[in-house]
């Protein structure tokens, strides 16, 4: 924390428990250490609520804000028209209650005071620490696990291995923004990065998860082309495209599992009455009103029908596998129009916080929107995505956008770094 040594005991006590959640937020088996440093984000939250009430509403006085309201008020109606409103309550306590509503309330309270260039540094930092972290347990599980005789890139390995995927996307977008960021990269500035990312895509290719694998190309692509970093764009298709060819032409090369996970064109039986395609002939049979809210209303739906439908690949559910025909299924129109309502809010904040910044701030802006993209958004086309961190995603761009309105004097200043 040098980098804010010079700062109030307030801010470094502000921005270091918040930095310190976001880098604990996917590590497993310390659920206790989550929940103390949760409390003290909440107590401190509620103890600015308390002393500066009516500044502390002006945050939440945005579309960015409207849209999460409005997508919680769609899922208050999902559980009134729920077909089990108890299962729905239970489903909506960890994800929205615990996770996206705690998240986006608390963090921009906490630092309704800072000023946006130190919750761009306290973004940056929290990301690239969470991110070696993770990397770092991910690694030395591979060392435990082959000194048992598994291998990465099976299906024994991938079973460990494939949620952390989620962690990977999340993190992912700070390697890219770093580099950018550093206008002169020296020998050693460039060999990290190298070695960091080599690191990063063993861990990815590891999960087996093609829907990550998808999503990752496309937030990297999009950071490069938003960033105009061209010459990098040619020089990672140049590789991934030698890569690819050497692989397909020497069956030994890589492991067979990962191989024909690489260049597997089929869906994955999502489509073809595969677990999408069955979600959709569900909501069509009430696609107004919706059926509740909850994984477990799903199955509890799918799985008695299952009888009557044997062209359905999967005979007992799997879930929809795509995070907007899930809230279609929940609360109907209502409920399509919510999430659609909300996803787009985040990215137009994200775009606006992007436009009009420059230097870390953007940086920054960008890592919070290829984020939720490569996290949520993307991710979710395929699986059944996790919403409970894009509430750390929302509160921090709350947090962003309320300093820069309340700095504009530090805005400028870090425009001409």
């Amino acid at each position: 924390m040098m980098v804010f040594k010079d700062y109030s005991k307030k801010s470094l006590w502000n921005l270091s428990i918040i930095g310190l959640y976001i880098i604990l937020i996917y590590l497993p088996d310390i659920t206790r250490y989550k929940n103390i440093v949760m409390g003290l984000i909440g107590a401190t939250a509620l103890w600015y609520l308390v002393r500066d009430f009516k500044t502390i509403c002006k945050i939440f006085k945005n579309n960015l804000s409207f849209s999460l309201l409005f997508l919680l008020l769609v899922i208050a109606y999902s559980i009134l028209i729920s077909v089990e409103p108890s299962i729905s309550i239970k489903e909506i306590n960890k994800p929205i209650l615990n996770g996206l509503l705690l998240f986006a309330v608390t963090f921009p309270i906490v630092l309704y005071k800072e000023k946006p260039t130190d919750i761009a540094k306290m973004v940056m930092i929290a990301f690239a620490i969470g991110l070696l972290v993770i990397m770092a347990k991910e690694l030395v599980q591979y060392y435990l696990e082959y000194q048992k005789g598994i291998s990465p890139f099976t299906q024994k390995s991938q079973t460990a291995h494939r949620e952390i995927s989620y962690a990977l996307l999340f993190f992912f977008p700070i390697i890219l923004s770093s580099l950018i960021l550093k206008k002169r990269n020296s020998i050693i500035n460039w060999f990290l990065l190298i070695l960091i990312s080599a690191l990063f895509i063993f861990i990815m290719l590891g999960t087996l998860a093609r829907g990550a694998w998808i999503a990752l190309v496309i937030i990297t692509s999009l950071t490069l082309i938003i960033n105009r970093q061209y010459l990098i764009i040619v020089i990672l298709s140049s590789c991934i495209l030698l890569s690819a060819s050497a692989i397909y032409l020497n069956n030994n090369f890589i492991n067979g599992e990962l191989k024909s996970k690489l260049f597997q064109l089929n869906s994955g039986k999502r489509f073809s009455n595969g677990t999408q395609s069955s979600a959709l002939e569900l909501i069509k049979q009430n696609p107004i009103k919706g059926y509740g809210y909850g994984n477990q209303i799903f199955h509890n739906i799918y799985d008695p029908l299952v009888r009557d439908n044997p062209h359905w690949v999967f005979k007992k559910s799997r879930g929809p596998h795509n995070v907007f025909l899930a809230f279609w299924f929940a609360g109907g129109i209502l409920g399509l129009i919510g999430i659609f309502y909300f996803c787009s809010s985040i990215i137009a904040q994200s775009i606006q916080l992007i436009r009009k910044n420059q230097g870390i701030i953007r940086q920054a802006s960008l890592v919070l929107l290829m984020s939720f993209l490569g996290v949520y958004v993307l991710r979710g086309l395929f699986e059944n995505a996790y919403i409970n961190q894009v509430g750390i995603l929302v509160g921090l761009m709350l947090a962003l956008r309320h300093a820069l309105l309340n700095n504009q004097s530090a805005t400028l200043l870090d425009k001409q770094q």
